[in-house]
């Protein structure tokens, strides 16, 4: 992900994203942002998860002796991981 102000990528495991609080700052410029969820991209990728959660994962997590419930929950992560971005404040 990138800084919305300085454009310099941001790793999702780095200190600054994984703080508590929706005010995040960012390590390089030390503009606040914030996170929010872009709807219109997670309307896009809800029928890709969703047959990929039904056709493929589900059918191999059942294999493994484990619920088919697991499959929809990994889906449902990754889709709102996916679909995260960031918001300037001004």
């Amino acid at each position: 992900m990138k800084c919305p102000h300085c454009d310099k990528k941001i790793s999702l495991f780095s200190k600054t994203l994984n703080k508590f609080g929706k005010v995040k700052v960012c390590p390089h410029c030390s503009e606040q942002f914030k996170f929010f969820i872009n709807f219109k991209v997670a309307a896009i990728l809800f029928i890709p998860a969703f047959v990929l959660s039904l056709f493929i994962l589900k059918p191999f997590i059942i294999s493994l002796g484990l619920s088919g419930g697991i499959s929809t929950g990994i889906m449902g992560g990754l889709l709102i991981l996916l679909s995260m971005r960031f918001k300037k404040l001004d």
